[in-house]
């Protein structure tokens, strides 16, 4: 029985191995070949789902990414800034708009998509430990909210993280929203 379990431990350890083996030595070329520029675009910018975002929670839902180097992706040349990264999918095709003021001004499409670790956001954000008077509104709050502040609740807003990687002449990014996590592929500027 024991000897089953050791077995079945090894075939799945040696399928990670190769498997992690395999992502680590991909060709990024063929990957940013293979990626095509968006063929659509926003009128006047404007994301058409933005507002049904905005109306469940109290501020922007998804994270602002500060760029301090230029993005390359085929003839949209990125320029360092701040930037709201919002993932939509359109036509069987996930993008990534990169929003300045609200406004759309860049469509990157990913080349892969991934589940998010179960205890990602636990290991790369810091949980300050509450005292005990924080620990006191804390559970004030939330008793008088669950009693009398049905009407105005919000959602809480999904955690984010995004990754940036240098990977020769690409810049390899991951971005971490909610329970998915998006790779984008940009070329380094020469």
């Amino acid at each position: 029985m024991l000897k089953k379990f050791f077995k079945k431990i090894k075939i799945i350890f040696i399928v990670f191995c190769l498997a992690s083996f395999a992502f680590a030595n991909e060709d990024f070329d063929a990957i940013y070949d293979s990626l095509y520029e968006a063929d659509f675009n926003y009128i006047f910018g404007i994301d058409p789902k933005q507002a049904d975002d905005y109306t469940n929670y109290m501020h922007s839902p998804y994270p602002l990414f500060r760029t301090g180097v230029r993005l390359i992706f085929k003839t949209k040349v990125i320029p360092p800034g701040y930037y709201l990264l919002t993932p939509r999918e359109r036509n069987g095709t996930t993008y990534v708009l990169f929003k300045e003021n609200g406004k759309v001004s860049y469509t990157i499409p990913v080349y892969r998509e991934g589940i998010v670790p179960e205890m990602f956001y636990k290991e790369k954000f810091p949980h300050p430990n509450p005292t005990f008077f924080q620990k006191i509104s804390k559970k004030t709050m939330e008793f008088i909210g669950t009693k009398w502040g049905k009407k105005n609740q919000r959602t809480p807003i999904p955690e984010a993280y995004i990754d940036f990687e240098d990977e020769g002449g690409y810049w390899n990014m991951i971005l971490y929203y909610g329970d998915k996590k998006y790779y984008l592929l940009f070329k380094k500027d020469e």
